[in-house]
């Protein structure tokens, strides 16, 4: 198809250019060029198949490439994929850890909490105070903790356990009540009683949390609390008193109303229970002396005067009856040898006269202090009623936003029944002591007066016998 353009070309141009060249030399020149184009043309095909060749030698290399760049791929794939979950696992096992750390981390700081809170009551920390300063950088949690840390944690432990548990003596220095501070020796047995080591004995001392440092007492303590305090500290004694409450109880110790402050603080019952007490106090001694006479006057006089009267001494007898008219002993004697001569039961009636005559003489105020113990509890318990109403009247206009002032009230209260009890409990055993004396004392009067009845009956039968003879057996 080329060739045949190319020779109508060349036909055309012969044609248009005969009229300057030979028809001939056209042809000539058309086939010459033909050939050149023939020979163009096979080189270019010629080199657009080696080209072709190279191109798919090329195009399978390249196949072959990308095969492998696929297989590549897909293996570095799987192997990110690989990598991805171990990555996934350490992140995880990391975050584990940390908070298996922040767990430590937070056990020990809430373990130098705690340590730093009990060694702040301790008084083991007056002698070690940079062990404070320590436990509140690891508490706050400014200081990330690290072995040494652990260590002396561990360490401020068994320090402390080791503190608790022995009875050791410490140099300290102390605030004594004029305000001075001095060097003494302190003995501490554990954390529950320290003792200053002085010249005249020993004595309990206050721990003061805020400065780290111990104070006397603003008062000494009592004779025999500090008299068993100086026995140990001598080693005369292996007991101690020990605060277990950490300074509570000698604070409170020092606070104890005495007696007097206790009643001025009970109301206005508690004079009444105080002279129900006095009162009963006074006819318990004069009742007490009272009847110890009458019953060794009773064993005694009336011993003595059967022993006479069994002899047939009537004149001693009488004499004796005579010294004291007031005691009701010589008052039944009296009357018995008075009526001597009368029959038995006539005797026998005559004593028991006398005897019941002096029985209110024995009983005299014996009703009264029983009516004293029965009242005084009632008395006390009228004062707590009147006291707990004052306290819920309280209660109702201020609420029960401060317990200080329920507790007050209510320790008044109850002061009155506690004062109303100890008077009444006293007072009814001395009643029933006092009653047991006079049965007691009835008794051995009604078995004297029954032995003086036999002897004046016996005396009797001698008399009318040597008398009488015939008429008594007759």
């Amino acid at each position: 198809m080329k060739r045949t353009l190319i020779v109508i070309a060349l036909c055309l141009f012969t044609v248009s250019t005969a009229w300057s060249a030979d028809l001939r030399e056209a042809i000539q020149s058309a086939e010459t060029a033909l050939a050149q184009r023939l020979e163009t043309s096979t080189a270019s095909q010629k080199r657009i198949t080696g080209d072709r060749e190279s191109l798919t030698r090329e195009l399978t290399r390249l196949s072959t490439e990308i095969q492998k760049l696929k297989f590549q791929a897909i293996q570095e794939k799987k192997r990110g994929l690989a990598l991805d979950r171990e990555v996934t696992e350490l992140t995880a096992e990391r975050n584990q850890l940390d908070k298996e750390v922040g767990r430590i981390v937070a056990i020990v700081r809430t373990a130098a909490k705690n340590l730093r809170d009990l060694s702040l009551g301790s008084p083991f920390s007056a002698f070690t105070p940079e062990r404070l300063a320590h436990l509140e950088t690891l508490a706050d949690g400014t200081q990330f903790p690290g072995l040494d840390d652990l260590k002396s944690l561990f360490a401020y432990f068994a320090d402390e356990i080791t503190h608790c548990s022995e009875v050791a003596v410490h140099p300290a220095t102390i605030t004594g009540r004029d305000g001075i501070s001095r060097e003494t020796p302190l003995l501490t047995a554990g954390p529950f009683m320290t003792l200053a080591l002085k010249e005249k004995g020993a004595e309990p001392l206050l721990y003061d949390v805020a400065t780290l440092s111990f104070k006397e007492l603003p008062t000494p303590p009592g004779r025999v609390f500090g008299w068993n305090l100086n026995r140990y500290a001598q080693g005369k004694t292996d007991t101690l008193s020990l605060d277990l409450s950490a300074g509570a109880a000698l604070v409170h110790l020092k606070r104890t109303p005495s007696f007097l402050e206790r009643i001025q603080n009970g109301g206005p019952l508690v004079w009444p229970i105080a002279l129900i007490g006095l009162a009963g106090l006074f006819i318990g001694i004069e009742r007490t002396l009272f009847l110890k006479k009458v019953h060794d006057n009773t064993d005694n006089t009336m011993g003595t005067v059967n022993e006479l009267a069994g002899y047939g001494h009537w004149d001693e007898c009488d004499l004796i009856v005579k010294e004291r008219k007031t005691t009701p002993v010589y008052n039944v004697l009296r009357k018995g040898l008075e009526a001597r001569g009368e029959r038995r039961e006539v005797l026998e009636t005559i004593l028991q006269e006398a005897i019941l005559k002096e029985l209110p003489r024995l009983e005299r105020f014996l009703p009264f202090l029983g009516m004293l113990g029965a009242v005084a509890p009632l008395l006390g318990l009228l004062g707590t009623v009147t006291g707990m109403i004052d306290t819920f009247e309280v209660i109702n206009i201020v609420g029960t936003g401060d317990p200080r002032m329920m507790s007050g009230g209510i320790s008044t209260a109850l002061i009155t029944t506690m004062l109303g009890l100890a008077v009444a409990i006293p007072i009814m055993i001395l009643h029933t002591v006092l009653n047991r004396q006079v049965e007691h004392i009835i008794g051995d009067m009604e078995e004297k007066a029954v032995a003086l009845t036999n002897i004046v009956h016996r005396e009797t039968l001698r008399y009318c016998t040597k008398a009488c003879p015939a008429r008594v057996r007759a």
